[in-house]
């Protein structure tokens, strides 16, 4: 599927002042396309100096969603992701979870992510955008992540999820890029297996939900993002969110509520190679589903009207 002309406009900062490339209406399927997340630079064989690294970490668009304006909850589905048929996982030195220092490069299949070799292993694929989000209220670069998104590395923002996000300018400026065939918890190399990709999106917008992290939903289950200096910090920014969502749905005071979401909650660590840390949290038992209010799961189900698990909807 695809959205009709593909947007291939790119970006090193994302901010306020950024003009839109185009505004579409909400419900209307849009495409960008997205060079792998060092620009197309690193490959095999290539020297760490012959590297820009004015061309590392460019995205896609942005795109205005008429209608929408400052404040507005803004939910951006995935509906399709078309990578190219090769990926490249790296690292380089200031890269990664403790690298000594390594310029490394591997390059994968993006249809049997194979490991090759004569000891060879599948990579499980995770097909999703590490970067999606609406433009900052500050001028950043894309990498940056926050309340708008960014590069969160959630590995379920794939085809079929939804990533909402509240917007600092009008028509919110929906931006994409870092796509991965695939990537491990917490991208320890710095990188997943990136790609190029076309990507078609589709956004609406909630005028009611005050959004205080990014939520991404799937057919599955939904997740709050929390974001941080480590990852203390990253679950300590949405625990209180899970904390409420328990209280409200079972009738439980604070304290006691606190008790279940610890038997409840689900971690996930997103990244650690930033200069914050994303982490995902979710509630088992169904309980997720108050992580977001109603008015915000129809707007998913009217996008992408797939069902729930039977778990999550009990």
């Amino acid at each position: 599927m695809s959205g009709g002309q593909i947007i291939d406009d790119c970006l090193y900062t994302v901010g306020p002042d950024t003009p839109h490339v185009v505004t579409v209406s909400p419900g209307e399927v849009f495409s960008l396309c997205s060079p792998d997340a060092s620009g197309n630079q690193l490959r095999p064989g290539v020297a760490y100096d012959a590297i820009d690294p004015a061309r590392l970490f460019p995205v896609a668009g942005p795109v205005g969603i008429a209608g929408v304006g400052i404040g507005d909850a803004v939910g951006v589905a995935v509906v399709d992701v078309r990578p190219s048929s090769r990926g490249h996982v790296w690292t380089r030195p200031g890269l990664g979870f403790r690298n000594p220092g390594w310029l490394a490069v591997r390059v994968f299949n993006t249809e049997t992510l194979s490991t090759g070799g004569a000891n060879a292993r599948t990579v499980p694929s995770r097909l999703h955008l590490g970067a999606l989000g609406v433009l900052p209220a500050r001028t950043a670069p894309p990498r940056t992540l926050g309340l708008h998104g960014g590069n969160l590395d959630v590995p379920f923002l794939g085809p079929g999820a939804m990533l909402w996000a509240p917007a600092a300018v009008p028509g919110g400026g929906v931006f994409c890029g870092d796509v991965h065939a695939a990537i491990g918890d917490g991208e320890l190399c710095g990188t997943g297996i990136e790609v190029e990709a076309e990507v078609d999106l589709v956004a609406t917008k909630l005028a009611s939900w005050q959004l205080l992290q990014p939520v991404v939903m799937t057919n599955e289950r939904c997740w709050v993002v929390g974001i941080g200096s480590n990852v203390e910090d990253a679950i300590a920014s949405v625990l209180p969110v899970a904390i409420t969502a328990v209280r409200e749905a079972l009738g439980e005071s604070e304290d006691q509520a606190y008790l279940i979401a610890s038997l409840m909650l689900e971690i996930k660590v997103c990244q650690l190679v930033n200069p914050l840390t994303s982490v995902a949290i979710s509630l088992g038992a169904g309980l997720d589903r108050h992580l977001a209010p109603e008015a915000a799961w129809l707007a998913y189900q009217g996008l992408v009207p797939a069902p729930r698990d039977e778990e999550c909807t009990k």
